[in-house]
């Protein structure tokens, strides 16, 4: 195992913890989000706006099919991406993909108070993240569920750590 593909929804920690993870693990750490961004040459929300969510995904698909030519690497991905293409089977056969599985009224906490410009949820209003929280949630459960690990706190995340050390 070289690689590890933290998933889940927007808010679950897949950037703040997947960094504590990667350091507690030795290994790098990359945000898919920031390297598509960089990629792009633009940020997330003009690449949305420019060719819509399509276009993202196809960008997206190809920077974390780059993830391959890493070892030791922490991969934080968007909250979409297993749910694109051939993606999670991708993940599944590249490396370990862990869940970072957060309760709704967590993510919802989250969200609300998130500084970061998240196209999928355009407001701030609580109502409207909810509601598209929940739709999300509901498309995508089916792609997280396939995971090889399912955890629910940063802290269960970093307890996998000496159990992990013991693969490679």
């Amino acid at each position: 195992m070289t690689r590890i593909y933290l998933v889940g929804m927007p808010g679950s920690g897949k950037s703040t913890s997947g960094k504590r993870f990667a350091k507690s693990m030795g290994w790098g750490y990359a945000d898919l989000d920031k390297l598509i961004s960089i990629q792009a040459g633009k940020p997330l929300a003009a690449i949305f706006q420019e060719g819509g969510e399509n276009s993202f995904r196809e960008i997206e698909r190809h920077v974390l099919h780059q993830t391959a030519e890493s070892t030791r690497l922490v991969v934080g991905c968007g909250g979409g991406t297993a749910a694109w293409f051939d993606n999670m089977d991708w993940m599944l056969a590249q490396g370990m993909v862990i869940w970072l599985h957060v309760s709704e009224g967590e993510l919802l906490k989250r969200l609300l108070r998130s500084k970061n410009n998240r196209p999928l949820f355009p407001t701030r209003e609580p109502d409207d993240v909810l509601h598209r929280l929940r739709e999300l949630y509901n498309q995508r459960k089916p792609f997280y569920e396939r995971a090889h690990v399912q955890v629910r706190s940063e802290q269960e995340l970093l307890s996998l750590v000496p159990h992990l050390h013991t693969l490679h």
